[in-house]
């Protein structure tokens, strides 16, 4: 039987003539578990070959369950658009899911990025009357990613399948923080791989067959995350605290800083008193020879010296001290 070719499981031998590498250690050697069979190891977990192509089998049975013909209780237009972006190289992943799961795919109004755009239109064709398309972006780094992000705010974007190439950099990268970071805020369904998006078209095929709002609530239903609404009490509580006039309240720390960062000023007074004059001495006597251009006749203060003069004598020592360090550093002293 031929395995899914969304999950590789088989790893094919390497020819004699090519140069091998050393096999990586696993996971369960590095944390000293040997081959022996512990608690972190599922007994369903594939160790042979024989075994490995079992579970392909399996995938295969399910992927043709779902992506058989079914009637769909939700029409393209009850529910929100679903999107899909891919990167570069990850767009012949996204045309097998598209090939592969276009019956369900079909029932939804279908927004994404350029090129994975033009891929559904060649695939299912342009004119085609049973299919509903949504918004046309552009390019992911030409602000396809943002337009993406703004149907969340604009409240029209119920799942978000997106491709990510973990291993490329991308000139466009703060887009595709934010489009996550969005979709996070907005609670939607969220799918990063090729596996969980796999999975996620069996709860979706369920969902539209039964007519489940409640499965896939996002594509019906504004939701948020969790912190969003701490956060709105946040936002609430300064406004408040500007139109009333009053001082918004900081937040308390739950650990006492001095525990970590004990004040020992006052014991160091006696010993830094004398370090503190004889490095103020040097700072006078400095500035008593500095003079401005056109007048030799009186010494002026340097301007740049002005906030250390104009210090309270409690105030200086901290910064006269460090000062003094780097005086006798740059002089060679000790």
């Amino acid at each position: 039987p031929k395995p899914n070719p969304q999950l590789h499981i088989i790893h094919k031998p390497q020819p004699n003539n090519q140069i091998n590498m050393a096999p990586r250690e696993s996971f369960r050697n590095q944390m000293g578990m040997g081959d022996k069979r512990g608690s972190r190891m599922s007994a369903f977990m594939p160790t042979t070959d024989e075994t490995r192509m079992t579970l392909a089998e399996e995938v295969e049975a399910l992927a043709d369950d779902v992506t058989a013909p079914f009637d769909s209780k939700f029409a393209p237009s009850d529910m929100r658009q679903l999107a899909l972006v891919a990167h570069n190289h990850m767009k012949p992943a996204m045309k097998e899911f598209i090939e592969t799961y276009a019956e369900i795919l079909q029932n939804f109004r279908i927004t994404g990025t350029q090129t994975t755009m033009r891929m559904c239109k060649s695939l299912w064709g342009e004119d085609n009357p049973k299919i509903e398309y949504g918004l046309a972006c552009t390019s992911g780094p030409l602000g396809g990613d943002a337009q993406v992000a703004a149907l969340m705010c604009m409240e029209d974007l119920g799942a978000l399948i997106f491709f990510v190439d973990p291993l490329s950099a991308h000139p466009h990268q703060a887009d595709i923080d934010s489009l996550i970071r969005l979709a996070n805020c907005g609670n939607v369904i969220v799918c990063l791989n090729p596996t969980s998006a796999m999975s996620m078209m069996h709860t979706i095929k369920c969902a539209l067959g039964k007519g489940s709002r409640g499965m896939i609530p996002s594509f019906f239903e504004t939701l948020e995350s969790p912190a969003v609404a701490e956060y709105k009490a946040g936002q609430n509580a300064a406004l408040q605290a500007v139109v009333s006039g009053t001082p918004a309240a900081r937040p308390t720390l739950a650990v006492d800083p001095s525990a970590y960062f004990p004040n020992t000023e006052e014991e160091d007074d006696d010993e830094d008193d004398e370090d503190d004059e004889a490095v103020g001495d040097m700072i006078e006597e400095m500035q008593s020879k500095v003079r401005f251009s056109g007048d030799e006749a009186a010494p002026k203060r340097v301007n740049r010296a002005s906030t250390l003069i104009g210090l309270k004598k409690e105030k200086k020592k901290g910064t006269l001290k460090k000062i003094g360090k780097s005086i006798r550093r740059l002089a060679g002293g000790s």
